[in-house]
Formats: structure tokens, C-alpha cells, sequence
């Protein structure tokens, strides 16, 4: 039995992979969370691992606590994935546009990977998390390169917090529902409706410049992405464990 964590920016999500598959991905929030949190909630529920493999976006602190805890929970060394030049998956090859491929966020790269393992046709993968990002995938196999921008929720926070106006008007509102209609009536639902329809705007932009190659289709992942996908107008596909989906495809 292999455990797979994936790190990232606000939470770490985990699942258990077997010759069964991989059970259902789990998730805690990195605030305040130390290395006996890892131990005592990550680790320790799960049967002695022979190997745990890691995709980690959140730098070296949090990597270091999870060295020293499965070292001292099982007294395995948890192997870090990086983004590679390409790989196989399904039979299939997948080439990364990046020069220097291990500059490519690990988690895009895994994303990407699981992605084009679910079918052999041109793929968009949207990860909807801190930070919302867009890769392409080809028929062939390239990727085509990505787009980065703020999650819907860090566009929100970053209007609360950087414009005193706006926070100011927020605040005072009861009730910051989102309407059926595309324009808001108060200053909270307007900032959640703009950083939504923005963030799916992108999106559409984005398939739609991919519009002629065939078969294409959009794979997201991301604790955002379902509140995202019931305003978009392209569809998608949903899979919230796509990072982990990857990551079992290491040794």
C-alpha cells in the first residue's frame, strides 16, 4: 500500500493507493498544521505504507515536516515528484512545453498527466484552487503551454482587502446571495458574481481558442471548480482527485 499527498497551497489532500485503486481523497487545511497534525491525522489512520509519494507546491517548510513525519512514522523516505520533459501514460505520451520542465508547477504537470490518461483526445485542464490554472493539451500529446491567474476566492479576498471602499460596502450587507440575474444589486454579491464570471470567462476564452482541434475536451479539478462549472458554457468534466490520479502513476 502507497501513500499519496498532495500539497498545495491552502490544504493537503491525500488518499491510500492499492492494486484496487485509490481510495477517496481526503483533505485538511495547512493553516496551523504541524507535524504531529500530520502524524495524528494524515499518517497514522492508515495500515504501515511501503512507499509515499508527494506533489508539493507549498514549499520547503511543510515538505520538511512531512519528511521527518512519515521518517518517523515508517521510516520511509516520502519520494517528491517534479515535472518531467515527458512521461507515458495509457500507452500514450505526454511532452511538456516548458523549456525547463521542472519549472513547471507539479501539480499542473499531474494534472495534465491523469488527464490525458482518460482519453486520447485534445484535453484543457483548469485547476481552480488559490490560483486557477489553464494547460493544453494536443492530440499528439504537447502541451501547449498554461495560463495562471487568482482563484475566484483570492480575487475576492484581494478586493476586500485592498480597496477600503469596497470592504466598507460589503460589510455592511446581510444577505450577499448570488441572484439568477448576471448583474448584482449589492457591493458582497457583486464582488462574487465579477470574480466567478471571470474566472469562467477564461475559461471559455481559452476552449475557444482551442476550438479547432477535435474532440476537445475540459477536465477540472479544484475545491472552486463546481461552484465554476455551473456557470460555465462549455462542458466539463469534473475530478477532484486529478493531482493524486497523476501521482499514482510514479513508482
Amino acid at each position: 500500500m502507497r501513500l499519496l499527498l498532495d500539497i498545495g497551497n491552502t490544504r493537503i489532500k491525500w488518499a491510500a493507493q492499492t492494486d484496487r485503486g485509490i481510495s477517496s481523497q481526503q483533505a485538511i487545511s495547512l493553516e496551523g498544521l504541524s507535524k504531529t497534525d500530520l502524524i495524528d491525522r494524515v499518517l497514522m489512520p492508515h495500515s504501515e505504507m511501503t512507499a509515499v509519494l508527494v506533489s508539493n507546491v507549498a514549499g520547503e517548510s511543510i515538505a520538511q515536516q512531512v519528511r521527518q513525519a512519515v521518517k518517523q512514522c515508517w521510516q520511509l523516505d516520502a519520494k517528491f515528484v517534479v515535472s518531467e520533459a515527458q512521461r507515458h501514460i495509457a500507452g500514450r505520451q505526454l511532452r511538456n512545453a516548458y523549456p525547463q520542465p521542472q519549472l513547471l508547477g507539479v501539480d499542473r504537470w499531474l494534472s495534465m498527466l491523469a488527464a490525458w490518461g482518460l482519453a486520447p483526445t485534445p484535453v484543457l485542464v483548469v485547476s481552480v484552487g488559490t490560483a486557477m490554472t489553464l494547460d493544453a493539451i494536443n492530440e499528439q500529446g504537447q502541451h501547449l503551454g498554461g495560463l495562471i491567474v487568482p482563484g475566484p476566492e483570492l480575487m475576492m479576498t484581494s478586493l476586500l482587502h485592498h480597496t477600503s471602499d469596497l470592504a466598507e460596502r460589503s460589510a455592511l450587507v446581510h444577505d450577499a446571495s448570488m441572484a439568477d440575474a448576471f448583474f448584482a444589486s449589492n457591493t458582497r454579491a457583486a464582488i462574487e458574481q465579477g470574480s466567478l464570471r471571470a474566472a469562467s470567462a477564461l475559461i471559455e476564452r481559452a476552449y475557444q481558442q482551442l476550438a479547432h482541434l477535435d474532440q476537445l475536451r475540459v477536465v477540472m479539478t479544484g475545491g472552486a471548480a463546481p461552484a465554476l462549472m455551473a456557470d460555465l458554457n462549455v462542458p466539463a468534466q469534473f475530478v477532484p482527485d486529478l493531482v493524486l490520479q497523476g501521482l499514482s502513476q510514479y513508482e
